[in-house]
């Protein structure tokens, strides 16, 4: 008897951990950053805004992007360097200044230099750990079509306090960078950050259902075990 009970004591030591551990993986962030950086996307829509620096995007804070030295066409093949930056928001104050996060639907982007980084797919840009202490940015993209190319831009402005809070500001906006050279910009709704991509909506749905299936699959596993116990 004492050594059914070890046995079922293990038994219950072991679901609770099983549960445990299934419990963690629903809350697990299904996305992958830079250290120093906004953070890079896992699924390439380049994130849904710097909402770690609060809640709602701030029109005081305006992204642009420019194309260094001008061009009257982009050719296919040919690399072209683009100045991100912002203005407004917080002064610039103590070790830090701002951050951005691009992506882009076309073309490639590689770093001009060590301020930035960039994922292995090169769709997607943003600033290393020194890259945080400004406000401007230069990335270089190299088209791949002369169809207009899809920037969207992330920006942060920090006060410098080191604090993750509503005391930075943050907006975003598309840029759209024609075969002329020339650039158009779109604003994002605030609302758009909120929007939850399906495969994680697939993602939490499939992991609730395992969960689910385990936890019943356990519940039988100890009322069987309760059962043999009875025929002693």
């Amino acid at each position: 008897m004492a050594g059914e009970k070890k046995n079922n004591n293990s038994r219950k030591t072991t679901s609770a951990l099983i549960v445990f551990s299934l419990s963690l993986l629903l809350f697990t962030p299904l996305t992958s950053g830079y250290s120093g950086g906004n953070g890079l996307s896992a699924d390439g829509s380049g994130g849904d805004g710097c909402t770690c620096h609060g809640v709602v995007s701030d029109s005081s804070v305006i992204p642009a992007i420019t194309l260094v030295g001008g061009a009257q066409e982009i050719v296919a093949g040919s690399t072209y360097t683009l100045e991100i930056s912002l203005t407004g928001g917080p002064a610039v104050g103590g070790s830090n200044s701002g951050g951005f996060l691009l992506d882009v639907n076309s073309g490639e982007i590689a770093s001009a230099d060590d301020n930035t980084l960039v994922n292995g797919a090169g769709d997607e840009a943003t600033h290393s750990t020194s890259g945080n202490d400004q406000r401007t940015w230069q990335i270089n993209w190299t088209a791949d079509s002369t169809d207009d190319a899809q920037f969207n831009l992330r920006v942060n402005s920090v006060n410098g306090d080191g604090q993750m809070t509503d005391d930075d500001d943050w907006n975003m906006a598309t840029f759209f960078l024609h075969a002329d050279g020339s650039i158009d910009q779109t604003a994002i709704e605030g609302e758009a950050r909120l929007d939850v991509p399906d495969w994680t909506q697939d993602a939490i749905i499939l992991g609730s259902v395992s969960l689910m299936i385990i936890l019943t699959y356990l519940g039988f596993i100890n009322k069987k075990g309760r059962g043999r116990r009875g025929e002693y």
